[in-house]
């Protein structure tokens, strides 16, 4: 079964496209009037998730409340810098811009 953004349902073995509104099957010709209407909430309606994907919004935010920098590393470096400790490979910087061009290619 394929969903689509203008909430039709089809199965993509059929050549036949239904609309569904408020629980209502409606035929092709009717579509349009029935999805220009604002559509409806029942208190009824509910979502239930799979334990895959709680799991997943519990690591999402997990990752939204990790701040986006390392301070610790970024300290590091800085200090390095400061005592002339921190050595620029530029073989490795080199590779790395390749590796990751390879991988946008």
């Amino acid at each position: 079964m394929n969903l689509n953004t203008n909430n039709t349902i089809g199965n993509s073995d059929t050549k036949s496209t239904r609309s569904r509104t408020n629980s209502a099957v409606v035929e092709p010709a009717q579509a349009a009037s029935v999805t220009s209407q604002p559509a409806v909430k029942s208190s009824a309606d509910q979502v239930q998730l799979s334990q895959e994907a709680q799991k997943l919004g519990q690591l999402q935010s997990k990752i939204n409340a990790s701040p986006d920098v390392n301070l610790e590393k970024v300290n590091e470096i800085r200090r390095a810098i400061a005592e002339g400790k921190f050595h620029v490979n530029p073989e490795r910087i080199a590779e790395a811009l390749l590796n990751q061009e390879e991988l946008l290619g």
